[in-house]
């Protein structure tokens, strides 16, 4: 049955229909030609050029055709398209007051969509007088779209003026004019919001290119305030608001890396140092970020005296990770970096050992030092400390134990940890390799075997899927290719025996054969889809590259017999042999 032409949106699935009004809207079809009575043809841009074909009659679109991949006999947004242009052509639809009504009808399209392109409409026909005296008197009369005009194009009318007010109340009545009764802004008003916002950040940039650093932070500061205010109660799903900041706060970067005169550098030191004092930015963590900011400005002892009693102000809230609080410490120690002594530093890191990176800062001292006494008793009380938090940070301190055993000639330790690396740690071959050398080099020759069996042993009795992999490394490289080969039959996947050939084909490759062939069956049985199919044919052109041509057809044959219905895995297995079953 063919379309009815005049009420084709509502034959249509909806968002072919949408895709295709977008189309239509943004001017893709480029021409429309009239071939006969009733037959048309138009010429779309996509990513290439795409041709559509329509006839219609007696109001019905009869037959249509289009070239896009898509289409394949179903109506596209190519098409689509098409029949608003020739709607447009034949009957300027959207101008009759048929169309407005037909608009307001409960299952017309998206107001959205209608208004995007009864706007642009709008604007091509008015003039540049009727745009401007709408917009003034708009102004007067509604005061959020006063704020939003002001804030959006703020870049045209720069203020002589660097007076924070000025900018403060701009971004306020922004930010009244982007929420809702209830003080909330959702995330299409975040979005238009950050766009003005934009605006206002980039004459912060300019300013800077100009040598108008007040001005700058004037902005900066007002932006930052603000702005944190009001992100709360905002959806910021897509991160605009955050990154508006975190501009504000690259920004402040760039002026500090200008060259700036001392009365540049203090009063921004001081305007870093109330904005952190005043707890404006408070309950993000930006207030760190003025810390931090502000100790790459600061030089005379009393700016250094108000950082301290700063970064002191922040407590440790008793939380096993306690981010500010860990901050407020790497702060303070970069102070003491730039203007304290070392044993003063020393010092403070053995006072705040309880934060794991100024622990490793002290073994790494204590090493350096050759103490390795202390750097063990630092190492053994962290483990104590971290075994039940942290299993990852209690092995970075092994390795420093290990470190330290194979300096001092420690042989018993050494193979411990060596040993324990190898059944614990990770199955990655280098790392594993590493500790599997160590381990053999250090263990008495004469008893290499016996506790290589026993260690095996333990890895088979863990029965971790990841120990298969180390097993793998062991086998390899004492060459126990049998071995190799009963732990592949009792762990098949097909990965696994693709992994095994480089090793095992020259010994064992008709086994490899019949393992493939086994475990293709399964797979085919359990997975459906196309790109499943061409994995297993993949894993086919293994076995017939090991020799396995036999194999592969009565393989193929055998599966072509059981599935079937499945067309898509006929196709694949033809690529390698059209058995003619």
């Amino acid at each position: 049955m063919g379309i009815v032409f005049d009420e084709f949106e509502d034959q249509l699935e909806r968002s072919v229909l949408e895709e295709g009004l977008r189309y239509y809207i943004a001017g893709r079809v480029q021409r429309l030609i009239e071939l006969d009575n009733g037959k048309f043809r138009t010429f779309l841009q996509d990513t290439e050029r795409i041709i559509v074909n329509l006839t219609i009659t007696d109001k019905r679109v009869e037959n249509y055709s289009c070239e896009c991949p898509a289409s394949n006999g179903a109506v596209c947004k190519h098409i689509v398209a098409s029949l608003f242009e020739i709607r447009k052509d034949l009957q300027d639809y959207y101008v009759t007051s048929e169309t407005m009504e037909a608009e307001d009808d409960a299952n017309s399209l998206p107001d959205e969509i209608l208004n995007d392109y009864r706007i642009d409409r709008i604007l091509d026909a008015l003039n540049v007088n009727e745009l401007k005296d709408f917009v003034r008197r708009t102004c007067t009369d509604d005061r959020d779209f006063q704020a939003l005009f002001l804030s959006h194009f703020a870049k045209v009318n720069v203020p002589d003026s660097s007076s924070k007010p000025i900018y403060a109340n701009q971004i306020k009545n922004l930010i009244q004019a982007s929420t809702d009764r209830h003080g909330y802004m959702d995330y299409r008003e975040v979005k238009e919001f950050h766009s003005a916002l934009s605006e206002i950040l980039d004459i912060a940039a300019m300013s800077i290119k100009n040598g108008n650093n007040s001005q700058a932070l004037t902005i900066i500061f007002s932006v930052l305030e603000e702005v944190t205010t009001v992100i709360i109660n905002a959806d910021d799903s897509d991160g605009y608001l955050i990154g508006a900041i975190d501009e504000a706060f690259d920004l402040i970067k760039e002026i500090i890396e200008s060259n700036l005169d001392e009365i540049q550098r203090g009063d921004l030191f001081n305007e870093l140092m109330i904005a952190f004092e005043t707890g404006k930015l408070d309950g993000w963590a930006w207030h760190l970020n003025l810390i931090e900011l502000a100790i790459q400005l600061f030089k005379k002892p009393e700016e250094k005296e108000r950082l301290r009693i700063n970064i002191e102000s922040i407590h440790p809230t008793g939380n096993s990770w306690d981010r500010n609080y860990r901050k407020a410490q790497e702060m303070m120690y970069e102070l003491l970096l730039m203007t304290e002594s070392e044993e003063a530093i020393n010092q403070y890191l053995i006072e705040n050992v309880s934060n794991p990176d100024f622990r490793e800062k002290l073994v790494k001292r204590a090493i350096n030092s050759k103490d390795y006494k202390y750097a063990l008793k630092l190492l053994n009380d962290a483990i104590e400390l971290d075994k039940d938090e942290s299993f990852r940070r209690c092995d970075k301190w092994r390795k420093y134990q290990l470190e330290i055993y194979r300096k001092t000639g420690d042989v018993e330790n050494t193979i411990r940890l060596a040993r324990y690396f190898i059944l614990e740690g990770s199955s990655e071959e280098e790392s594993f390799k590493e500790y599997y050398d160590l381990l053999k080099t250090t263990v008495p020759g004469d008893s290499w075997s016996v506790y290589l069996e026993k260690m095996i042993a333990e890895l088979i009795a863990k029965d971790h899927w990841y120990n298969y992999e180390k097993l793998v490394h062991i086998y390899v490289w004492e060459k126990y290719w049998d071995r190799y080969l009963v732990l592949l039959q009792k762990n098949l996947t097909l990965r696994r025996i693709a992994d095994a050939e480089e090793d095992l084909s020259l010994l064992y490759k008709d086994q490899l054969i019949d393992l493939y062939d086994s475990e293709i069956r399964v797979f085919v049985e359990k997975n459906v889809g196309r790109s499943y199919y061409i994995d297993a044919c993949r894993y086919i052109m293994n076995m017939k590259r090991l020799g396995g041509d036999d194999a592969v057809r009565n393989l193929i044959i055998d599966l072509k017999a059981t599935y079937k219905n499945r067309r898509a895995l006929r196709e694949e297995l033809n690529n390698i042999y059209d058995t003619g079953y």
